[in-house]
């Protein structure tokens, strides 16, 4: 249950590894994405475990032709350039949660991107300009919209292992693999300046993770938090099964428990003893949160168990918000017939994880904020 051992040579690869391109060429239909997730604090945050929110990311997709909620994208050609320093022409997409509401399409928009692996950064310019950069040990993330300015500071404070950057490679049948990076949790510091144009400062916690992606999408559970003591956990239950033809057979999802699980992960890394909890067994049950005693309509709560050889977890996680992506795309040649695919994130509470170490006391975490992700349908 303790932590692998990362060497600072390791570590400063893996850090290196953000900014640069896969070794081989980009296959058509393979994704590669830059994720970052805000948590911005309030006073209340740490007592309820709500706060605002933003993510951002940025991909690239060689495809004829994809249309992700307003946009419409045709890009084959995604790739310009030969290395240390890239064209990337792609997309950069954003929600934001003001506390109130989700405002969906924060930036959405194809874009000309630059990466530059030396420098370590990439840049997306366009009418909502955003970049992406390491400097002076923070990763520092803008965005600029005609409503809002923000400029992250994320910066690794707890050097424990575990909290990143962790680095998996997948295998799966027929080529297929799934190939990420991760950083789990970093102190946030930054400003925003609203439409008043007044600056504030803002404080809380991030997440990160760049994936690349050989394989058709999956349908999954997911659920990622923080909390007050520095502790983090992390669950994923990639299934198979009649959620693949939501909005594709029927115009409307059903959420069930999995049936047919493909990959079972659960992570709890307890701050306060340095410990680290990683099982491959996990049930997620997902309820409309309505149903489950609070919450939007249109939001779901995670109820799951699992563990591992020496340890029992359980937990539920209620969504207060929901952003949607739905990805529409053409079957084959020129058939009227789409296949559609939604990937669905939601600001939320883990409201309680009980961690049950075998022979020993109960480990009780409460209010960690975080986010969870729903995802039906298919896209080939």
């Amino acid at each position: 249950m303790s932590g692998p051992i990362v060497n600072a040579d390791l570590r400063e690869a893996r850090r290196a590894a953000i900014f640069k391109m896969p070794p081989e060429p980009l296959r058509e239909a393979e994704w590669l994405w830059w994720f970052w997730l805000f948590f911005i604090h309030d006073e209340k945050t740490k007592e309820t475990g709500k706060c605002r929110q933003v993510m951002i990311l940025w991909s690239i997709k060689p495809e004829k032709q994809i249309i992700c909620n307003s946009l419409d994208i045709c890009i084959p050609d995604s790739v310009v350039g030969v290395g240390p320093r890239w064209t990337l022409n792609g997309a950069s997409a954003a929600w934001y949660f003001d506390g109130e509401r989700m405002n969906d399409d924060f930036v959405l928009e194809r874009s000309e991107m630059r990466l530059d692996e030396m420098g370590r950064k990439l840049e997306a310019p366009g009418q909502t300009p955003s970049r992406f950069e390491e400097k002076g040990g923070e990763y520092v993330t803008s965005i600029s919209t005609p409503a809002r300015v923000f400029e992250f500071h994320a910066k690794q404070t707890d050097p424990h292992p575990i909290i990143g950057p962790n680095y998996g490679l997948t295998k799966l049948p027929l080529g297929m693999e799934v190939e990420g990076t991760r950083l789990e949790r970093l102190d946030l510091k930054g400003w925003e300046t609203g439409e008043d144009g007044k600056r504030k400062s803002i404080t809380g916690t991030a997440y990160f993770q760049k994936i690349r992606l050989r394989a058709p999408l999956p349908q999954w559970y997911w659920g990622l938090y923080h909390f007050r003591d520095g502790s983090v956990a992390t669950y994923m239950q990639v299934y198979a099964g009649r959620a693949m033809l939501a909005d594709n057979i029927w115009p409307h999802q059903k959420l069930r428990r999995p049936k047919l699980s493909a990959k079972e992960d659960i992570l709890v890394y307890h701050a306060p003893t340095g410990r680290v909890f990683e099982g491959n067994r996990l049930r997620v049950t997902p309820r409309r949160a309505e149903e489950a005693g609070g919450g939007a309509a249109e939001c779901w709560t995670h109820q799951f168990d699992g563990g591992g050889k020496d340890f029992e977890v359980e937990g539920e996680a209620q969504g207060y918000a929901h952003a949607r992506w739905t990805f529409r795309k053409r079957i084959a040649g020129r058939l009227p017939f789409k296949s559609t695919f939604q990937y669905n994130e939601y600001p939320s509470v883990l409201k309680r994880l009980v961690l049950r170490p075998k022979g020993e006391e109960p480990i009780l975490l409460e209010n960690g904020w975080g986010n969870m992700e729903n995802a039906w349908g298919f896209m080939i």
